[in-house]
């Protein structure tokens, strides 16, 4: 399946895989809670392609009782109403409270956790501590965007310990990683993939002038690569997948930059 951003123009590719089970929220609690800041439809039926099936929105943090299952679909009893919903917009946990957390002034003290497929956008808890931990590097917060490739990345570096140190040289869009690291010679650029990596997307993109950026957590035997990334696609959603080398060398003509 393909998608174009309405933005960018890039086009962005999904396996079938990322829809196999095993990437899908497995849950021991019965009593779950809303976990989309702008809240969860609720539908009288398990199927999103049809808007007159939605009977009530649940707001953020609703606790919601699960009646049954249906594939990516829970039927709950939450808000005084019994529907269905999506299981990828609940958690066991309360969810934390962006405007409390800005009150008590520890936002900078959590670190953002994310979900598979769910969105991160501007006003988000996970965006507004990710920015806060890498001191907005990026200029995303001052212009109100969803979560950024670029940031994600750059987040998921400093967790392992390391803090990029830029160049002067701009724009650095995610399908520029490689060139602008490779002109300064402060990183390695890589023909090959590296766990901890950045994976920078080169080529079969709409506008590789934007381009694309994401975060190696893996190499298997076969050549195959775990990552991990934001706004792919738009706005801000967070995936995890796994690219086959024919897409991630010959599709996307990706290059890899070692921090190390």
């Amino acid at each position: 399946m393909s998608i174009t951003c309405p933005k960018c123009g890039n086009i962005f590719d999904f396996e079938e895989k990322t829809q196999t089970a095993d990437i899908v929220p497995q849950f021991s609690a019965k009593e779950l809670f809303v976990n989309s800041s702008d809240g969860l439809r609720m539908r009288s039926s398990p199927d999103k392609t049809n808007n007159d099936n939605i009977i009530a929105k649940l707001p953020f943090k609703t606790k919601a009782e699960v009646v049954q299952e249906n594939g990516d679909w829970f039927e709950v009893n939450a808000d005084g109403k019994t529907g269905w919903v999506s299981k990828f917009y609940l958690e066991e946990e309360t969810p934390i409270d962006l405007e409390n957390l800005q009150k008590k002034e520890i936002v900078q003290d959590v670190l953002p956790i994310f979900h598979n497929h769910e969105k991160n956008l501007a006003t988000d808890a996970n965006t507004v501590k990710l920015r806060k931990i890498i001191s907005d590097e990026f200029g995303g917060g001052a212009r109100r965007d969803d979560l950024q490739c670029v940031e994600y990345v750059q987040y998921r570096v400093q967790q392992i310990g390391i803090t990029i140190k830029w160049p002067k040289e701009r724009p650095r869009n995610g399908g520029l990683w490689a060139g602008v690291f490779q002109r300064s010679g402060q990183y390695k650029v890589l023909d090959e993939p590296k766990a901890g990596c950045a994976m920078s997307f080169v080529g079969s993109l709409k506008n590789p002038a934007v381009g694309h950026v994401a975060f190696v957590e893996e190499v298997y035997q076969d050549g195959s690569v775990k990552i991990s990334e934001a706004n792919w696609p738009p706005p801000g959603v967070y995936s995890e997948r796994v690219l086959p080398k024919v897409l991630w060398k010959d599709k996307y003509q990706a290059k890899f930059i070692d921090f190390t």
